[in-house]
C-alpha cells in the first residue's frame, strides 16, 4: 500500500512519530508552513503544496518540488491530500493537525473524514479513520481506546471490554474511554468512524 506523510503547519507533538512515519512513507508531502516541521526534523520534503504564504522562507533543499496553488476556496490540507491521490498513495499519515487555530484544527478533521484515503493522525496519540469492512487493533490488554464516528456507523466490537454488536454509532461520547481486553475486531457495516489510541504511534 502506497503511503504519504503529510506534514501540516500545526503544533508538531510529537516528532518521534512523525520520523518513523516519514520511514514508512514513499512521500513526504509538507502543506505549505508544514515545511518548518520538515526543516526542525532535518527531513526532505518531496512536496511543498499550498498558497505558500506561511512556508520558511530560507532555502529548500535541491530536489523538492512547489506545487503553487492559490485557490482561497480550498485548505493547504486539501490540496496536500488530492497530490497523496494523485501520486497513487491509499493511505495517509497526517501530523501536526492540531494546535494552532480552532477553526484549523476541526477542518482538519472534516477534511480527512470526506477523503477515501486510509488515514492515521498521528499527535500526541494516534487516531486512525477507517471504513467499512474488518479491522484488527493489537492493543495490549488494559490499553485504553475509544471510538468516534463520523458521524454515524452501524458496528460491531468484540474484544472490548464494552462490545458492540450491530448497533448504530452517533457522534458524541457512547464510544468513549473503553478497554481492551487484548486484541481488539472492530467490523463496521455501514459508515466511518475513528480508533482513537492514546499510545504514541511508532511506526
Amino acid at each position: 500500500m502506497k503511503t504519504a506523510l503529510i506534514l501540516l503547519n500545526g503544533d508538531l507533538r510529537d516528532p518521534r512519530a512523525a520520523r518513523a512515519a516519514a520511514r514508512k512513507a514513499d512521500w513526504l508531502i509538507c502543506a505549505d508552513g508544514g515545511a518548518r516541521h520538515a526543516d526542525a526534523l532535518r527531513l526532505k520534503p518531496d512536496f511543498v503544496v499550498g498558497d505558500m504564504d506561511s512556508r520558511p522562507r530560507r532555502s529548500a533543499p535541491a530536489g523538492v518540488v512547489f506545487l503553487v496553488d492559490a485557490d482561497q476556496g480550498r485548505s493547504d490540507f486539501d490540496k496536500a491530500l488530492d497530490l497523496a491521490k494523485r501520486l497513487g498513495a491509499a493511505r495517509v499519515f497526517v501530523a501536526a493537525a492540531r494546535g494552532g487555530s480552532l477553526d484549523h484544527e476541526l477542518v482538519n478533521i472534516g477534511v480527512l473524514e470526506k477523503t477515501g484515503l486510509d488515514a492515521l493522525v498521528i499527535d500526541g496519540g494516534t487516531a486512525r479513520l477507517v471504513g467499512p469492512g474488518r479491522h484488527r487493533f493489537s492493543f495490549k490488554k488494559g490499553a485504553r481506546f475509544s471510538l468516534l464516528a463520523a458521524p454515524s456507523a452501524r458496528l460491531t466490537l468484540a474484544g472490548a471490554r464494552f462490545v458492540l454488536k450491530n448497533e448504530r454509532l452517533v457522534r458524541g461520547s457512547r464510544g468513549l474511554g473503553n478497554a481492551a481486553l487484548g486484541p481488539v475486531l472492530l467490523t463496521v457495516k455501514e459508515g466511518k468512524v475513528w480508533v482513537i489510541d492514546a499510545a504514541p504511534f511508532r511506526g
